[in-house]
């Protein structure tokens, strides 16, 4: 594995050319009249996420702004706006989401919500029954296959119809136990939220063809999946019920990685922090490079069709380098100047 160092606290992390366009919908000094609403919480929050310094710098470039246009796009629809936010393993869009949440609700006093595909996983013994009577790789969390889609589709549908006396519970996975958290441990929301946020790692990614999926294209296909019954099965997940469940999406949001090679040593490089992070407590069973790299196996033939053609699904596409800095943007769809949103009168 590499020992390509994590980027310090002065590097930066996004360049102007990944910044959202001025004027749609926020003047720069809009922007900074919004950020001071939140300055204390923008503060708090890269400090409890560990995060450098510079990442200030995504808020006014980049949260602020998109937050300003999500919420226009949500009032020309008159109802609740729901944006799928796809990317592989450490380029930072579970950190995006919740920066984008916290700029809504405390910059904006626009109610939102975010969910992760990672809590919706099968349970540790759903799973376990899927791998002896499908295939054994399917134990293992994390490709399609392994998710409780049907449960995360009714709780959309849940928090997007939902009155205001109503309360939505988001279930929560404890990857320690690799299992569901217990009922306490999970969240409600209280009533309807205008903008939903799913984010997860193969959403908006596409089902390979079927010649595609003869060949194995790692040394955990070759001796475990032979056949190829366990790719197939993922892949037929893929094409069905996880392109159902992106269907009522009204934007994806993709943040592209540059190569397979950067996607492993990012993920190495968040197991390591979490690692020094828990001291003994960890349980995470990746700190060895054998047991990694057999982890990461299971990601990467989707992972690299995502690499192959990550921008074709995207409505905003946000590219970075192979320092972890966004450094493009790219919109699909028409973005116009409007004016800008209330800001909220709520303290940090």
């Amino acid at each position: 594995m590499s020992n390509t160092a994590a980027p310090s606290d002065k590097s930066p992390q996004i360049a102007s050319a990944a910044c959202w366009p001025h004027g749609q919908p926020l003047t720069e000094e809009a922007v900074k009249s919004a950020q001071q609403h939140a300055v204390l919480s923008i503060q708090r929050f890269i400090a409890s996420h560990r995060l450098p310094g510079t990442y200030g710098d995504v808020f006014t470039g980049l949260a602020i702004p998109l937050a300003a246009w999500l919420i226009r796009a949500q009032r020309s629809l008159g109802r609740p706006l729901m944006m799928s936010m796809g990317g592989a393993q450490g380029t930072g869009k579970t950190t995006l989401a919740q920066a984008l949440i916290l700029v809504l609700e405390r910059c904006f006093a626009v109610s939102g919500c975010v969910l992760s595909l990672d809590d919706f996983y099968l349970s540790h013994r759903e799973r376990t029954d899927l791998g002896r009577g499908l295939h054994p790789l399917l134990a293992t969390r994390g490709v399609p296959g392994t998710h409780d889609v049907a449960l995360l589709a009714r709780t959309l549908t849940y928090l997007r119809t939902a009155e205001a006396k109503d309360l939505t519970r988001l279930p929560r996975f404890d990857k320690h136990r690799d299992d569901q958290a217990p009922k306490e441990q999970q969240r409600l929301i209280s009533g309807q939220p205008r903008i939903i946020i799913l984010e997860g790692w193969c959403l908006g990614a596409q089902p390979q063809p079927e010649q595609a999926l003869h060949k194995a294209i790692n040394e955990l296909e070759q001796q475990q999946d032979p056949g190829g019954r366990w790719r197939n099965y993922v892949n037929d997940q893929l094409a069905g019920p996880y392109q159902d469940l992106m269907a009522p999406m009204d934007y994806h949001l993709h943040l592209a990685a540059p190569s397979w090679e950067a996607v492993l040593r990012w993920r190495w490089q968040q197991e390591q922090a979490l690692i020094r992070s828990e001291g003994t407590a960890y349980q995470g069973g990746l700190d060895s490079p054998p047991a990694f790299a057999d982890f990461m196996a299971h990601y990467e033939r989707l992972t690299r069709s995502l690499l192959a053609g990550q921008d074709n699904q995207a409505d905003i596409l946000l590219q970075l380098n192979e320092q972890q800095c966004l450094s493009n943007l790219v919109l699909k769809p028409a973005i116009t100047p409007i004016a800008p949103p209330t800001t909220s009168n709520k303290g940090s």
